[in-house]
């Protein structure tokens, strides 16, 4: 990532990465795409949702949610 952006990259087990960004200017922690957005006063919260998100979007859970 620039430097000029603070965050990290999460690999997922299987090699995918996830990007998590923060916005200082915003307040706000984002990952994956946009509409995954939360303050950066809530950290634990943000840590919560984006663990949850990794769960629910891990290649062995996307094909159970498939129809």
């Amino acid at each position: 990532m620039r430097d000029a952006i603070p965050g990290l990259t999460i690999t997922r087990p299987g090699g995918t990465a996830m990007d998590v960004v923060v916005n200082r200017r915003k307040g706000e922690v984002s990952w994956w795409r946009v509409d995954n957005l939360h303050p950066v006063t809530d950290l634990d919260g943000a840590a919560e949702r984006i663990t949850a998100f990794m769960g629910e979007s891990a290649p062995s859970n996307r094909a159970r949610l498939r129809p």
